[in-house]
């Protein structure tokens, strides 16, 4: 009985001693959200009359920007980083610009123009099916011209803008598009 006694002792008292393995410290995450933003006040617009409607762009190609990998190590507060992005009659996006104001507030800091580059390199990339102008053959008045069996489909070129927000948390990479996008164009 003494000697299982000590056994136990000394078996309880090498394991307390044991120095614990080390904690590894979660990889930072990456996340990248994307929405419209609503045009700027004095924005040209599309007029259209009762014989016309206008069909929204559908985005084809649109992988996200990716957080720039040397960040993630930062772990920085969330970044937004507007743009306004030209779309061409064919679907193919033309200019990129920055956009600051009243909507898109942006991000201050070192890293603001890292984040930008990375914005503009994803969306120069994208494709859409273009805007449409819709219109009957005769000018008549309807509810929906793009419904109508005559219909005139005209490809347009227009203007949306974007909000992007990088962030990032402990765990796997991701990369989602916001939900709720808000509508907008110009």
């Amino acid at each position: 009985m003494r000697i299982c006694l000590m056994v136990c002792l000394a078996a309880a008292g090498t394991t307390g001693c044991r120095t614990p393995p080390p904690i590894d410290r979660p990889a930072p995450v990456a996340n990248v959200e994307a929405a419209l933003v609503p045009p700027p006040s004095g924005a040209a617009r599309i007029q259209l009359d009762p014989s016309q409607a206008f069909v929204f762009p559908q985005l084809l190609e649109s992988a996200l920007p990716a957080y720039p990998p040397d960040l993630l190590a930062l772990r920085l507060a969330p970044a937004e980083t507007c743009v306004a992005v030209d779309i061409g009659a064919d679907g193919r996006v033309g200019a990129v610009s920055p956009r600051r104001d009243e909507a898109c507030a942006g991000a201050d800091g070192p890293h603001v123009a890292r984040f930008a580059d990375a914005v503009e390199q994803a969306v120069r990339l994208w494709t859409y099916d273009p805007a449409l102008v819709c219109r009957t053959s005769d000018g008549r008045a309807v509810a929906d011209a793009c419904a109508e069996p005559d219909a005139i489909d005209t490809p347009v070129a227009l203007r949306l803008s974007y909000a992007f927000v990088f962030s990032q948390q402990d765990g796997k990479p991701r990369v989602e598009l916001a939900s709720g996008a808000r509508q907008g164009g110009e």
